[in-house]
């Protein structure tokens, strides 16, 4: 009967620490606020980059910008030709960099786009 009532016990606590770790070790939920997305960069040559980004931005430029994909000076003005590093200015090459979202072509720039968990973006070398 002991034995019975101590193995219930046991039980019982290891139920208990088993669902304390899953809500205090997070599992892979994100916090309030952080966003998970991906974001590929296709490259003039048709190769391509993955990003994955954990973020609490709000908008695709500033998630960008939090992983280095843009610099900050082309973030301030939302006017985008070097991502990654990689050049695309229509002025120079008749290229552009062209922003597809779940993969539909965007309507807004990057510091205008609203991001939200599990969305896919692609930015993508255009030429002209």
């Amino acid at each position: 009967m002991k034995k019975t009532i101590i193995m219930k016990t046991v039980a019982v606590l290891a139920v208990i620490s088993m669902l304390f770790c899953i809500t205090a070790c997070g599992g892979q939920k994100a916090s309030q606020g952080e966003k998970n997305i991906t974001v590929t960069v296709v490259y003039a040559e048709k190769t391509n980059k993955k990003f994955e980004i954990s973020t609490t931005a709000e908008n695709l430029g500033d998630a960008l910008l939090q992983e280095k994909i843009v610099t900050e000076e082309e973030h301030k003005t939302g006017f985008y030709t070097t991502i990654d590093g990689v050049r695309a200015d229509y002025t120079l090459d008749k290229a552009w960099w062209c922003i597809t979202k779940n993969g539909e072509m965007t309507t807004a720039g990057a510091n205008d786009l609203s991001i939200a968990d599990g969305e896919s973006f692609e930015i993508t070398h255009t030429p002209a």
